[in-house]
Formats: C-alpha cells, structure tokens, sequence
C-alpha cells in the first residue's frame, strides 16, 4: 500500500517513511525539499491572475486531480509493484466541501482504476483551501478580458489531434469560441504556441504546470508513464469552465477533447499489451465515467469528442482550413518517447499512427522523426516491437470475422448498436490506413 497524505500547511504533514509520503500542495507555505514532496507550487498563482474568481468545488477537484497526479508521478511502478505495473494507492486529501466529494468517492476511484490500471482509494476531509481570490491588479483585470466571448473548452495538448481541434473550432467561420486549456509539460508549451501562430479566430488560452517535484532523497524514483495525464487535464478543464462562465454569464459550456477514435480505444494489438501497453486516457468508457461524475457534482460541462468516429487520416483529411494544418503539422507532436530525446520517435504506435495519417492525407511535409526510414527498423531488435505489433494486428484484422470482442478488450462499449458499430468500424479503418502506410514503407 502507498499511503500519500497531502496539505497545503506543511505542519499538518507526518514526517516520512516507509508507509507515509507527506506531500505539500500549493504555494502558501516554504517548501522544504528534505521532508516534503511538492506539487502545483505555482498554480495558485496562475489562477489568481485570471482576474476571476473561479468556483470553489472546481477548486477543490483541481485539487484532487493534483493529489492524483503526485500520487502518480511520485511512486514508481517498478518499484511499488509485486508485477512492475499495478499499484494500490491510498490518499488523504483536504477540501473545502469534502460533503460534496465523499458520494461520488467509489466512482471517482473506479474511474482512476480503469485509467491507470491501478487500485486507488481516496479519503477526503476538511481543512482544504477555497479558491483563491483574484489579484486587483491592471494586468490581471486585462486579464479576464480577454475571456470576454468565449463559451466553450478545448483541450489543447500540441499533438496533431489538438491543432486539428483548434482550427476546426477557430478558423474560418468560428464553430466555437473556446478557452484553449494547456498543460505545459517540458518542451510541451513551446509547441502548443507554435501551433497558435494559424490560429485566426476568437480564442483563450491557459495553462498550467502541475510542475511535481519529489524528495530530495528520492529523487530519481519517479515513474513516467503518466497514466493519470487525462484526469489531470480534466481537472484544468473544469478550472476553465468556471471561468468562461463566470465571466460571460452563461450556465453550461462544452469540453471538447479532440482525439481521433482509433488511439482513444486503443485495443491491445497483441494479447502481451492488454495491460501496461494500453492506454485510456480518451476512452469513451473513461469519458463517460467522467461525464456522470461531473453530472452529479453539477458541473453543468458536457464532455465531447468531435472525432471519437473518425480516423487520424480522416481528421486531416476533413480539417476545415488545410492551409493552416499544413503549416501546423511539422510543430505538432504525437511520440509516445518524445520527452527522452526531444525528437519524435517515428516508430512508435502513436509515431506510426500518425505517420499513416499524414501519407493518407497526403501531406507531404511532416516533423523529423529519430527513424526516418521505418524499413529499417526490423533490424533493430531493441526498437522493433511496435511495428511488429502493428504488423500482427494487421494480420489479425484480415482473419476476423467480427471486431467487437476485440475493441471490447481496452474498456466497455456504449450499449447503443449505432454507436458501439461505429466504434468497432473506425477502429477497423485505423488500422487499415496503418496497413497502407507500412506497406509503402515496406515494411509489410
């Protein structure tokens, strides 16, 4: 069991041990890096400069969504493990109304278990901090004009899917006015603004840093599959509907999370990768796990993915403005390992999924790629798996009489027979539009 227990007054921490991980939230008191973790040291800040003050249940989620993601950041699956992958998490978080959280505790945890794979068990109690109150400062009052307009949420990462979202909704004609919500990880920020740059519409941006930083004497132990990432990002999303309603004096917003339906199933491509190769973060399962959360909170957000029907290939293919993809494309990134090398791998499933868009939308100018020839990489032994699991799964595809079983491995499908079908049928055209990519590629 990995007990975390968090505040934001370091005094009301325990002292670290085997059992215990004291971690401190927030900037209100000196961290001291020899007896404490930390995590969101600046995120105060950056909402008390929106100049508005946002609801204090948004907050209080903001802050479960921190603790969950120190939780996640700070104990190494390797290590925590008996099988090197799951985890059993117990947290001790302070809110401001934990009276509103406790009903929805088991479904907050199932949640978390089918997102990250892990056993998660939450206890909330007083003694949390409210929302912060705005600055009254000029630059902040600036600030919160610059939400003036806006009615909706966009999720806005720097990946392709992202700036496909963003022209779709911004560009030309303005489907939306959205509030672009960030989460700037290292190296992350620098591509989200370059993707901007093709932006002509109405629009907001924020962003946040979660910004963990672990013991001093644990440094090193951290674990970076970042599983729990989309709850995180949900968290900033609610922050950014608080906000967009506030100021413009509306009831209900959109949150739309642009992910091509293929990665957001996502089916294990062989049997080995049902578990930690897997991920769900935009699983249909996930959102509407989330959606029924935020639904009896009352939230009033309803979370949308405008392409959960769609391939990569056909999102490119059906971006509203082409120009502006095309300029966009090189300054995304889609790479599973990008972080290690600031490079796009190229031949990873999420590289290889892209790259299949790409040649299916015929662009011809896309981002370098660490591999540039993919023919190469089956005879890299140590770099190969992905591509061999694509090849597999191709394989497997043309010998089944029926997908469904399959695509149900990575999460439940909805019980409508249209919407389950249609799931089913843009999973098959993923992995078509892969199998034409990998062929020109010869790879197959």
């Amino acid at each position: 069991m990995n007990k975390f227990y968090f505040h934001h007054k370091p005094k009301e921490l325990p002292e670290f041990d085997e059992q215990y991980h004291p971690v401190q939230l927030y900037d209100l008191h000196k961290w001291n890096s020899g007896k404490h973790s930390i995590i969101a040291r600046k995120a105060r800040e950056t909402i008390r400069n929106l100049g508005c003050r946002i609801d204090n249940d948004a907050f209080d989620f903001f802050t479960i969504a921190m603790s969950v993601t120190a939780a996640d950041s700070f104990c190494d699956r390797s290590r925590a493990s008996d099988n090197a992958w799951a985890r059993d998490f117990e947290l001790y978080i302070p809110l401001s109304n934990p009276a509103l959280w406790i009903p929805v505790k088991g479904k907050l945890e199932k949640a978390l278990g089918y997102l990250t794979g892990d056993q998660w068990r939450l206890n909330f109690s007083e003694g949390g901090i409210k929302a912060p109150l705005p600055k009254k400062t000029r630059k902040s009052m600036l600030r919160r004009k610059t939400f003036k307009g806006l009615d909706s949420v966009c999720l806005f990462s720097g990946g392709l899917d992202s700036a496909v979202g963003a022209i779709d909704l911004i560009n030309y004609g303005n489907a939306s006015n959205p509030l672009l919500i960030s989460h700037a990880y290292k190296g992350d920020a620098s591509k989200q603004n370059s993707v901007e740059q093709v932006l002509n519409g109405k629009y907001g941006r924020l962003s946040f840093n979660a910004d963990p930083h672990i013991l001093n004497h644990l440094s090193g132990r951290t674990d970076i599959t970042m599983r729990g990432r989309s709850f995180n990002f949900l968290a900033m999303a609610i922050i950014g509907s608080s906000v967009v309603k506030k100021v413009n004096g509306i009831n209900s917003t959109k949150v739309f999370i642009p992910e091509n339906g293929y990665i957001s199933l996502n089916p294990p491509l062989t049997s080995r990768r049902i578990g930690s190769l897997s991920t769900r973060t935009t699983h249909p399962h996930f959102l509407s796990m989330m959606q029924e959360i935020f639904d009896i909170v009352g939230f009033d957000v309803v979370l949308e993915n405008p392409y959960q029907f769609k391939t990569k290939g056909e999102m490119l293919k059906e971006c509203k403005d082409q120009e502006a993809l095309k300029i966009a494309i090189p300054n995304t990134v889609s790479c599973s390992n990008w972080h290690r090398k600031g490079i796009q791998c190229g031949r990873c499933v999420p590289c290889a999924i892209r790259r299949a868009s790409i040649f299916e939308a015929g662009f011809s100018k896309d981002a370098s790629y660490d591999l540039q020839r993919l023919s190469t990489v089956l005879k890299l032994d140590d770099q190969k798996d992905d591509i061999l699991a694509l090849s597999s799964a191709i394989i497997k595809l043309k010998n089944t009489t029926s997908s469904h079983r399959w695509v149900r491995q990575s999460g439940p499908l909805p019980l409508d027979t249209n919407s389950r079908d249609g799931l089913v049928k843009v999973f098959e055209r993923g992995l078509r539009e892969v199998e034409k990519f990998l062929k020109s590629e010869s790879v197959i």
